[in-house]
């Protein structure tokens, strides 16, 4: 890994880094390709894929249709509401 990868992927990520972050970030990535490396080194022959770290499946609930207009408690739990919309801070200019 160099500055110039390095410079690159700042560009393309829209980042402005200083010259201090840009080494930090250069032996971060280098340290990450590293341990890649080192995982791939591994012998996985007798390991079996593991598709879900948990043997047990959630039990699953029907679903039902209820009559309760909850909008109301929804509401109240924001700062600000206006009618039946959430207010929230302008993100975008």
């Amino acid at each position: 890994m160099d500055n110039k990868t390095v410079e690159t992927i700042s560009y393309l990520a829209r980042l402005k880094l200083d010259k201090d972050k840009k080494e930090k970030i250069t032996k971060d990535l280098e340290n990450i390709i590293d341990f890649v490396a080192e995982l791939q080194d591994l012998n996985t022959e007798d390991i079996v894929p593991l598709s879900n770290p948990l043997e047990k499946v959630a039990p699953k609930r029907e679903d039902s249709v209820t009559s309760k207009n909850r909008k109301e408690a929804f509401l109240s739990n924001s700062p600000e509401s206006d009618q039946d919309y959430f207010m929230v801070p302008k993100v975008v200019e």
